[in-house]
Order: C-alpha cells, then sequence, then structure tokens
C-alpha cells in the first residue's frame, strides 16, 4: 500500500486530523460490532467467582477497607490493586449485572485499538499501516478471551496504561533533540511527559505485572522506529546506548519492583520443578511460541483452557526449534533493509516471556488472553513487510488493499462467533471440551453451571467426565461429592476426604465437610473444618456464618457472635447473617441489639424466619402489639409455621382477643398435633369463650402428650370439678 506524504500546510494538516478521527470512529464501530455478542454474556463459573460474584470485598464496593485490601492482598495470586479497584468500581455503578463489566472490557479494548492506531501514526507517519495493525488487534479472535472474560479485566486495563505510556515516551522523545553525539543530547521541553509515562506504567503495572517488559518495548522502539541507534553502528554508540538504558532505569526498577511483589502474590501458585522439569518448560515454552503463531495466522478452535501436556513428543520440539531459529536468522539477516521485522519479531518474543511458562503458574501450557500485549509485534513484523513488498508493486496495491479488507472481514466475522461461545460458563466450557482433548478442567465447569442451576443428574455426568479425564483433579472429586451431599447421599464423606487426600488445603472440600459433619450433628468436627476452610478463605462469610451457628450448637454464644461480626465484616447487610446474630444476641439477654439486627435483616429482605424471631424478642420485652404484627407478618409468608400460629395464639390471648387467638391455636394444633402447650392455650381460649366442653377435650389431649402437665391437669380439675 502506496503512501505519499502529504503537504504540511495547515488545510492539509487539519484534513489529516479528520480523515484519522472519521478512521478512529469506524475502528471502534467496527470492534463493538464484532464483540457485541459479550454485552449479552453472562458470569463465568471460572475465576469470576474468585474475582467479581463470590468475593465479598468486591461485592461491597469502594470502601476504606476495601481500598486497602486491594493494595495488600494477593488473593487469586496476584497482586493488582487497580484491576480490584475496577472490579469494586463496577459493583457500584452496575449492582449485580454482568453487562455493565462487560460493556467495560470492551470499551476499554475499543480504547486500546484507537490508542494503539495513534500511537503506530505518531511513530511511523504511516495512517493506513497503523490502521491496519490497529484492526488486527481490535479484530483478531485471539483476543476474545481478554475482552469477553470478566476476569480479564487486568488484561485492558493494563494494556490501556501501557499505551498511554509508550505515547507518552513518543512524545517525551520527540519533544528533545536528538543526536548520535552524546554531546548534544539536549532537553528543551519539560519533562511532563516523562513523568506521565512513567506514571502510566506505573498504574499498568498495578492492572496487571505483563508490563514488566515495557521498558524493553521502548528500547526496540528506539531502534526502530525512532532510530535513536542502529545496530550496525552500535560499537560506536555505546555511550548513546548507556543513554537510552539510564533514562529507563526509573521504569526497570518499577519492572523490578512489580516481580518481586508478583513473586510474592504468586508463591504458592508457582509449580515446583520436581513437578515440571526445566527442560520441560523450556520445550512448552517453544512450542507455544510455534502453536500462538499458528493461532494468529488460523484461529480456529480457540479454547479455554489449554492443558500442559507435561512432555511434548522430541519430534515437535525439534521443528519448534528449527522454525524458531530460521525465524530469528531472518530477522537478523534483514535488520538493515527491515529493522520493523526485527522489532515486531522481538517485540513478540520478549513481551511472552513473563507468561511462556519457564515459571509455571497454573495447569495451562499457553492461553488466548497471553497473546493480547505480544501480537502487536507480529502484525506490525507482517503488516509492515507487506507494505514494503507492495509499495513497490503499483499493479498490487488495490487487490492488496481489498485482500486486507477482505481479512479483516473475516477476523470480524470470526471474533464475533468466539464472542457467541462465552454466552455462559456451559456455552463456553462445551465448546472447549469439544475441541480439545480430555480438557477435564472444561469438563468440570460445564458440570458446575449445571449443578447451579440444580439439574443434578447432568452435572454428575460431566463430573465424573471430568474424573475419569483425571483422577487426580481436586475439583472434580469436591464436585461428585457436592453433589452427593445435594442428594443427601452419606457418601459424599468420601469423596471431600479423597480431594483433601490429593490437596489438604482444598478450602471448598474442607467448608463442604463441615457442612457434612454440621448435617450428621458432630458440631465439634464440623467446627474444626470450619475454622481450616477460613484459614484458606478468610473472606468466606458462608464459612463464618455456618461456624457461628455450630458454636450456638455447642454452647459457645459468644464466640458465635464473634463469627457472625466477622461474616459481616465481609459481607455487610447479609440478611440471614444478620439473623443469626440476633438470634445469638437474644440468647445472651442483648434484647435491643437483637431487635437492631433484626430489623436491619428485613430492611433487605422480607423473610418470614426474621419476621418470626423479632416477634419472639418483642414479646419477651412484653412489647405484644408489635410482636403481633411480627407474627402476623410471618405468617403472611408462611402460613404453615406451626410455632407462629401458637406464638400469635397466645400473644392474642393476652391481649383479650380469645376469638382470634382460638383461631390460630386450633391451627398450631392441626399442623402440629403433639403441641402439648398449643392444646393448653387453646383450651385457655376456648373457656374465655364459655366452650367448656371442647376445652375439656383440649386439655386432655395436652395430658395425653405431656403426663406431667400440673398447670393442664389443676385446669382440667377446676372445669370438672376434679371429675375425670
Amino acid at each position: 500500500m502506496r503512501e505519499t506524504q502529504n503537504q504540511s500546510t495547515p488545510a492539509a494538516a487539519a484534513n489529516r486530523r479528520g480523515l484519522d478521527l472519521l478512521l478512529a470512529a469506524a475502528l471502534l464501530l467496527a470492534t463493538v460490532l464484532a464483540y457485541w455478542p459479550v454485552t449479552h454474556a453472562d458470569f463465568l463459573n471460572y475465576d469470576d467467582t474468585d474475582y467479581v460474584t463470590a468475593n465479598a470485598r468486591v461485592q461491597n464496593g469502594l470502601t476504606g477497607k476495601n481500598l486497602a485490601w486491594a493494595f495488600t492482598t494477593r488473593h487469586a495470586s496476584n497482586w493488582h490493586p487497580l484491576t480490584w479497584l475496577s472490579h469494586m468500581l463496577d459493583v457500584e455503578w452496575f449492582g449485580q449485572s454482568p453487562r455493565g463489566p462487560h460493556c467495560v472490557n470492551l470499551l476499554l479494548h475499543a480504547a486500546n485499538a484507537g490508542l494503539l492506531f495513534v500511537l503506530s501514526r505518531q511513530l511511523t507517519g504511516r495512517r493506513w499501516r497503523s490502521l491496519l495493525v490497529a484492526a488486527l488487534f481490535a479484530l483478531h479472535p485471539a483476543h476474545v478471551e481478554s475482552v469477553a472474560w470478566i476476569a480479564e479485566r487486568k488484561d485492558v486495563l493494563s494494556l490501556f496504561f501501557g499505551l498511554l505510556a509508550l505515547l507518552a515516551y513518543v512524545n517525551w522523545v520527540k519533544g528533545r533533540t536528538f543526536n548520535l553525539q552524546p554531546a548534544t543530547f539536549n532537553v528543551q521541553r519539560s519533562q511532563c511527559w516523562y513523568g506521565w509515562a512513567l506514571l502510566s506504567f506505573a498504574l499498568g503495572l498495578m492492572s496487571k505485572p505483563m508490563l514488566v517488559t515495557l521498558p524493553f518495548v521502548m528500547l526496540l522502539l528506539d531502534y526502530w522506529p525512532l532510530q535513536r541507534f542502529k545496530l550496525s553502528a552500535l560499537n560506536s554508540q555505546l555511550s548513546t546506548f548507556r543513554l537510552l538504558l539510564r533514562e529507563k532505569i526509573p521504569f526497570f526498577i518499577f519492572a523490578f519492583a512489580s516481580c518481586l511483589l508478583t513473586t510474592w502474590a504468586q508463591a504458592k501458585a508457582i509449580q515446583s520443578l520436581e513437578h515440571l522439569p526445566l527442560l520441560a518448560r523450556v520445550a512448552n515454552a517453544g512450542v507455544a511460541y510455534l502453536r500462538y503463531l499458528g493461532k494468529t495466522f488460523w484461529p480456529v478452535d480457540l479454547a479455554l483452557p489449554y492443558l500442559h501436556p507435561g512432555f511434548w513428543p522430541p519430534e515437535q520440539i525439534a521443528l519448534m526449534a528449527v522454525a524458531l531459529a530460521a525465524i530469528c536468522f531472518l530477522a537478523a539477516a534483514t535488520a538493515r533493509t527491515r529493522p520493523y521485522f526485527l522489532t515486531g519479531w522481538l517485540w513478540y518474543l520478549g513481551t511472552l516471556v513473563p507468561v511462556i511458562g519457564l515459571v509455571q503458574v497454573g495447569v495451562q501450557a499457553m492461553a488466548d488472553r497471553y497473546t493480547y500485549l505480544p501480537l502487536i509485534g507480529v502484525f506490525i513484523a507482517v503488516v509492515w513487510s507487506l507494505g514494503q513488498w507492495i509499495e513497490s508493486r503499483p499493479k498490487l496495491q488495490w487487490p492488496a488493499s481489498l485482500a486486507c479488507v477482505a481479512i479483516l472481514g473475516a477476523c470480524g466475522v470470526l471474533t464475533h462467533r468466539q464472542a457467541e461461545f462465552w454466552h455462559d460458563s456451559e456455552t463456553l466450557f462445551k465448546h472447549s471440551a469439544a475441541v480439545t482433548k480430555d480438557n477435564f478442567i472444561a469438563l468440570g465447569n460445564v458440570g458446575g453451571a449445571l449443578f447451579e442451576r440444580g439439574q443434578l443428574d447432568a452435572a454428575m455426568d460431566f463430573y465424573q467426565q471430568s474424573y475419569r479425564a483425571n483422577p487426580r483433579y481436586p475439583e472434580a472429586l469436591n464436585s461428585i461429592g457436592a453433589v452427593l451431599a445435594s442428594r443427601g447421599d452419606t457418601n459424599a464423606l468420601e469423596w471431600f476426604q479423597r480431594t483433601l487426600e490429593l490437596q489438604p488445603t482444598h478450602p471448598e472440600a474442607l467448608f463442604n465437610l463441615g457442612n457434612a459433619y454440621a448435617r450428621k450433628g458432630d458440631f465439634q468436627q464440623a467446627s474444626s473444618f470450619f475454622h481450616a476452610a477460613l484459614q484458606q478463605r478468610p473472606d468466606n462469610f458462608e464459612a463464618r456464618n455456618n461456624l457461628g451457628n455450630n458454636l450456638i450448637k455447642l454452647g459457645k454464644i459468644d464466640e458465635a457472635i464473634a463469627e457472625y461480626r466477622r461474616a459481616l465484616d465481609y459481607k455487610p447487610g447479609a440478611p440471614l447473617i444478620l439473623k443469626n446474630l440476633g438470634e445469638a444476641l437474644a440468647a445472651r439477654g442483648r434484647l435491643d441489639e437483637a431487635i437492631a439486627n433484626y430489623r436491619a435483616a428485613l430492611a433487605r429482605t422480607n423473610d418470614a424466619g426474621t419476621h418470626y424471631s423479632l416477634g419472639l424478642t418483642l414479646a419477651v420485652q412484653g412489647k405484644w402489639n408489635e410482636a403481633i404484627d411480627q407474627y402476623s407478618a410471618a405468617l403472611a409468608l408462611a402460613p404453615t409455621n406451626a410455632e407462629a400460629h401458637y406464638n400469635l395464639g397466645y400473644a392474642l390471648l393476652l391481649r383479650e382477643k380469645p376469638d382470634d387467638a382460638a383461631r390460630h391455636l386450633r391451627e398450631a394444633v392441626r399442623l402440629r398435633p403433639e403441641f402439648a402447650l398449643a392444646e393448653f392455650n387453646l383450651a385457655c381460649a376456648l373457656e374465655k369463650l364459655n366452650q367448656r366442653a371442647e376445652a375439656i377435650e383440649h386439655l386432655r389431649a395436652a395430658l395425653r402428650i405431656k403426663a406431667d402437665y400440673a398447670e393442664a391437669r389443676q385446669k382440667l380439675d377446676a372445669l370438672t370439678g376434679g371429675r375425670n
């Protein structure tokens, strides 16, 4: 594609800016259209739970405590405080809806495409090549994972700041006179651009540490297209090159600090060399470089995740070594005439290093999301190489332009189709299982989606497939146990215990075992497992709530109150926890505090049990009219609650309303035939209504149920004159 230099008149400059804005708008529109299906997608059951839906800190939104947590936590084996804050903002703005976070991801991706266009335009002055690089970045199907996955906010957010850093860096460089002679290395403009570049870099690192390679990218841009040094004359330019390195020292310091923080955050997730030897990692890294290129040029069968095979066949390793060596040789051999190819290739190689698997975290061999930054280098190398080849062949300009449009159209269609797979967990992971082999994670996640919908039989089928694919996958064993526990099958305990044999610190298995022992009535054992689960996940408010319930059973009311309060720190306003706390406080005689918690719970949900507990506490205080209102509210929601009918009847009896009292006490007796107290108080109400014969019958019924019921015996003697 031939690009001519426009005349630098004010009108021409305005026309250029206008055309660039029009092209950027078209790029934005194409990006939104290609990714439109993600705006109707749901949360996933893979990492989205950890990052958003089951993350108590995120769900509470922006608070002082959560702000501090974002900067100090290594939750999800990462240190990325800005990403956590962005998820909290999503909750503040959009509540529990997934559409808002998906739209934010999409807009950030579209903004990144626009920033890449501007960056390339400023660096090279080439409009159409820059647009093609940005469009390939925007529309390539490999980037769907980064955009459609809410948990991958860190990808789009970090690159947004990374591109801002590069733009500021370019402005800083172009604002100074630069000559290859160090003596003339003078700063003519303010250092504000440099400060902005450093700040943006820091913000990018706080979004995802993948950006640690950005100082390396800056050096590549110094080589081409900024031409601040030449490889062919590097020996004579060592002092200049040292200056280029020196100016980036603050960036390298930030990158080093980010590496230390990431190592700290991922300490528990990094796999040992015994589990995966270094040679296997190096081999997979080389194969992954080629596999990424393959999916770049033929983006089909994209999946989440690509499982690590352990050891690749020797012939694939040999092919990898030869292919990588050939491309590296080609890049070096053509560096003088095609410097862009060397820059693009080294961009790709270098920016993939942090995630290429030499330090193995997780079970994946590779991941589409890891290419979000590196593929920019491939697009630069390919577009500029083809552009130079076509530029010397004017007759090919129009056919080449049409071919580019066709390629972008195909990318857009494939991206739209791939985005549709991300509609929900079941759709995505069924697709991933179909295009990969023995993908036990994908199979397990399909089971998880079905389990959440209550389709236990279908869920069990996929969990068992996952287990057969990898019998040592802890999630499969725990999930099979969860299905059995939902069915009331005591064999669930065995599966939870087997999970802990594989992974002794598995938080869900520990939690599930706590629940299983609680159902068996072994509250001491249940409490020990809840404690263990909380050591792994202190923010598991459900475990804290259930631990509190067990402590109540063990008579440890004060400890239970403390656990309920801690649970509310992680899940403020949770109605069930507020109700449980209220009942514990009432048991301690702290009635006003109990009532405050009940009312706080009812402000969030209209729950029959909470109305009933509030009624009981008000009755203890002698506030019978308010208690009657609460019992009535409970029965409006749960009309078969025999205890609520009894207590309402008793309260009405005390308020001298025997007719209404008798009606509710009769219902209590009907719902619970062996209810001695209800029989006795019904007799009292009937006596007040002068229905002595029926009252006597109910007194006798009370005594049949409870032979030593002295008060019922006395009243029966009084009504019958002792003739029984």
